[in-house]
C-alpha cells in the first residue's frame, strides 16, 4: 500500500509539473480533481480554482417534497450534475460525496446531491427512480444550467438509469458517469451471495461479500408484507451487517415463507442454485429485481454520452458488469475506463497507470461542461 501511494504521488507530481507549464488546459483541472480524489490535494498556489459553496435546498414536484445539497461556485456558467451515491448510510453527507461534489463544483459544475431516503437506509428499491427524476427536473429548471448530466456510484446506477429511461426529465440528460455500477442485477446479486462470477471474459471465485448481500437483504425486508416478519428480517439483516458471524437463529424462526425464501437466497453459497432460489422468492420481491435489472432494458437508443469507471479489484460489483453495460450502450458515445487497484468506489490506486486512466476519465467528464 505504501509503495502504491508513493508511486501515485510521484505520478501526480510529474503531471503537475507538466500541467503548470500550460495551466489553461482542461487536463490541468482534471489533475487537480484527481489529486483531491486520492487525498493528495495540490497546494493553493497551484490550484487556482474558485471556492465552492454547499447549500441546503428543497423543492417540490407533483406534491412530493424533496431535500438536497447544491454545490456551486460563484460567477460561473454551469453544466448541472445530479449526483446519486449508492447505498451509504450517510447518504449526501458522506465525506467522500461531499469532497467529490465540492471538487467538481470548483470546476464549474452545479452539483445537486438529493437526499434519497431508501438508499441512505441501505435499501435498493425501484421507487428511488422517482427521487432521481424529481432531482433531474429541478436541476433542469434552473436558468443557469445549460447542460444536464448525472453521476452515480455503485447501485445508484439502477434508479438513475431508470429515471433517465422512463421520466421526461431524463430526455435532456447529455452525459452520464457511472463508477462501479452494475448491468445484470441477478448476476451481480449472485456474485454478492456466492462469490462466483463468470461473464464478459471476467471470472471471479471469491468469498461472498457480506456487506453487499445483507444490504440486499435489507431491501427485501422493507418489502415484506407482514409487519412482524418485516421487523424480524430487518433486525436480522442489520445484525448481520454489524457482525456477519452473529447468531440469528431466533429471528429466522420468526420469519414466514417470504422471509425464509429471501434468507435462503442470501445465505446460499452454490452459484448453480442462485437463479433458482431467486425465482423462488415472492413475486413482489422478484419484481423489484426485474425492474432494477438494466440488462432487461433497451439502452441502445439513449442519447447521453457515457463515462464508465470500474476497478478490477472491485469485490462488490465485478468490473465485468461495466464491460457488459458498455457493450449495451451506444458504442460511439461510451467510454470505459478499467483500473487495476480500484476497490469498488474507493480511490485506492495501484500507481501511474491507474492514475493516468482515472485522470483521463475525469478529463472526459470536464469536457462535458
Amino acid at each position: 500500500m505504501r509503495r502504491r501511494s508513493r508511486t501515485l504521488a510521484v505520478a501526480i507530481t510529474v503531471l503537475a509539473a507538466l500541467a503548470i507549464a500550460r495551466p489553461a488546459l482542461r487536463g490541468y483541472e482534471a489533475l487537480l480533481v484527481l489529486a483531491e480524489l486520492v487525498g493528495r490535494p495540490l497546494p493553493s498556489w497551484v490550484d487556482g480554482r474558485p471556492t465552492a459553496a454547499r447549500l441546503a435546498v428543497s423543492y417540490e414536484r407533483d406534491g412530493r417534497r424533496r431535500r438536497a445539497d447544491l454545490y456551486e461556485s460563484r460567477g460561473q456558467s454551469h453544466a448541472g450534475i445530479v449526483f446519486v451515491p449508492g447505498a451509504v448510510q450517510d447518504g449526501k453527507d458522506d465525506p467522500r460525496v461531499v469532497a467529490f461534489a465540492t471538487s467538481l463544483a470548483r470546476c464549474g459544475f452545479a452539483v445537486l446531491v438529493p437526499d434519497i431516503v431508501a438508499l441512505r437506509e441501505l435499501r435498493l428499491l425501484p421507487d428511488s427512480a422517482v427521487d432521481v427524476a424529481d432531482a433531474l427536473a429541478w436541476m433542469e429548471s434552473r436558468p443557469d444550467v445549460a447542460r444536464l448530466g448525472m453521476l452515480t456510484t455503485s447501485v445508484g446506477i439502477g434508479p438513475s438509469l431508470i429515471a433517465l429511461l422512463d421520466d421526461p426529465s431524463g430526455r435532456d440528460v447529455r452525459f452520464f458517469v457511472s463508477i462501479g455500477g452494475y448491468y445484470d442485477l441477478p448476476r451481480t446479486l449472485g456474485y454478492l451471495t456466492t462469490g462466483s462470477y463468470d461473464a464478459y471474459g471476467v471470472t471471479r471465485r471469491d468469498l461472498p461479500n457480506d456487506y453487499g448481500k445483507w444490504i440486499y437483504a435489507l431491501s427485501n425486508a422493507a418489502r415484506l408484507q407482514s409487519p412482524a416478519e418485516r421487523a424480524a428480517f430487518e433486525t436480522l439483516a442489520r445484525r448481520k451487517l454489524a457482525d456477519p458471524s452473529a447468531d440469528v437463529t431466533e429471528l429466522i424462526e420468526r420469519l414466514g415463507p417470504a422471509g425464509r425464501a429471501s434468507y435462503a437466497y442470501v445465505v446460499n453459497r452454490d452459484p448453480a442454485r442462485a437463479r433458482a432460489l431467486l425465482d423462488e422468492m415472492p413475486d413482489y420481491l422478484r419484481a423489484d429485481v426485474d425492474r432494477l435489472d438494466l440488462a432487461a432494458r433497451d439502452l441502445e437508443g439513449l442519447r447521453a454520452r457515457f463515462i464508465l469507471v470500474h476497478g478490477k479489484d472491485d469485490d462488490m460489483i465485478p468490473y465485468g458488469e461495466s464491460v457488459g453495460l458498455a457493450a449495451a450502450l451506444p458504442p460511439k458515445r461510451t467510454q470505459l475506463f478499467v483500473l487495476n487497484g480500484f476497490r469498488h468506489v474507493e480511490t485506492e490506486s495501484s500507481g501511474l497507470n491507474d492514475g493516468f486512466h482515472l485522470w483521463r476519465a475525469i478529463d472526459a467528464l470536464l469536457a462535458e461542461r
